[in-house]
């Protein structure tokens, strides 16, 4: 049996059984697929995440989602320039409406910005799904008397009621695998299109998320068995993808505890030969993801050297090329980091070359060490 092949069928064997089983209240008893997937979402293009949800800001980094106070997880939280001043962008992904969600917000709100310097955060909320009416901005707080005594106001993002189309229609790759969710997403042309743009752009693992989200998609077997078929032909460049080979891995677990019924069924023996296999499956796949880790890791490099010489180039041109030179020779990712955080704050060409002429030497000491 490919492997590929039957972990993409028990994905969609898992979703499309909850939703015929137990139907919409089944969907509510999946929370950790919707949440795990909006959150790689946000990992992959988060400028363009960030574009569409505040016009003109620009993204600076991912911040841990921990707040550490009250030891709660947000979804996402960047780091973002509006108007040439630093802010938060607070993102909440929700695959169903929550009568309290609004009180959340605004706890999420103000922590992130105590444990931030107290930066102006921008908070969203996204629906993923349809759920009837879903809590609006803002949120007010009053008095016994009726007195206004807080405003919060957060923006709300109901994925169900805009159309698949305007979403392609930004060109933001980023957002493409939402189309599958989106009013209109189900339908076959819009769903080609999205696979098409993201298999020509190499898009490996937005593809793999669309993947998982058009799963969660409670559409029929009908829709089902179209879906799988759209993506029957990617599997040689899934194989390419963190993101789904998670899905594997949650696939073969699923397989396993079947195989270990019928091998109980069938005597335990065969049980522990398959379990053997299994095992000797699992070690293999360990050595394969840590080295795709490797190759992500390289990857993200590459993204932050380039994101640094575009700073470079738009506020300080005429050392763009120089500069580029320079920040090749820097493979350290927490240096990196450190750097752009730097370019942001400097404001001039010297200074700005002294921050890469620091950055360079502090990497060459950490090989050292």
């Amino acid at each position: 049996m490919n492997l590929l092949k039957f972990s993409l069928d028990i994905l969609c064997l898992m979703c499309y059984t909850v939703s015929r089983i137990t139907g919409q209240k089944g969907l509510r008893n999946m929370p950790a697929q919707w949440d795990s997937a909006g959150k790689r979402l946000l990992r992959e293009m988060p400028q363009h995440v960030v574009t569409w949800l505040l016009a003109g800001a620009i993204f600076r980094r991912s911040l841990a989602t921990e707040l550490k106070s009250r030891s709660i997880f947000a979804d996402g939280l960047y780091a973002v320039i509006v108007d040439n001043k630093p802010a938060l962008m607070h993102i909440e992904f929700q695959s169903y409406r929550h009568q309290h969600m609004p009180e959340r917000l605004l706890e999420y709100n103000v922590l992130a910005a105590s444990e931030n310097h107290w930066l102006p955060v921008y908070t969203f909320v996204i629906y993923l799904r349809k759920d009837g009416n879903v809590p609006q901005s803002p949120f007010i707080r009053r008095l016994p008397g009726g007195e206004e005594y807080h405003r919060f106001h957060f923006s709300v993002i109901e994925v169900a009621k805009i159309p698949a189309r305007q979403l392609l229609q930004l060109g933001l790759h980023g957002l493409y695998p939402l189309a599958l969710l989106a009013e209109g997403g189900m339908e076959p042309e819009i769903a080609q299109d999205m696979i098409t743009t993201l298999t020509e752009s190499r898009e490996i693992e937005l593809l793999a998320l669309a993947y998982t989200f058009g799963g969660l998609v409670p559409g029929g077997a009908a829709y089902d068995s179209w879906f799988k078929r759209s993506f029957a032909m990617l599997d040689d460049i899934l194989e390419e993808s963190w993101t789904y080979q998670e899905i594997v891995k949650k696939g073969l677990q699923k397989g396993m505890q079947q195989g270990l019924q019928q091998g109980l069924q069938q005597g335990l023996q065969k049980g522990r030969e398959e379990g053997q296999k299994r095992a000797e499956e699992q070690r293999k796949r360990a050595e394969e993801e840590r080295r795709r880790a490797e190759e992500q890791r390289k990857r993200w490099i590459l993204e932050q050297h380039e994101m640094i010489v575009n700073l470079v180039r738009m506020r300080f041109p005429e050392f763009a090329a120089l500069a580029q030179s320079y920040i090749e020779t820097i493979n350290d990712m927490e240096v990196l980091h450190r750097l752009i955080n730097r370019l942001f704050e400097v404001q001039t060409v010297a200074a700005a070359q002294q921050a890469i002429f620091d950055a360079r030497t502090e990497a060459a000491e950490r090989v050292e060490e």
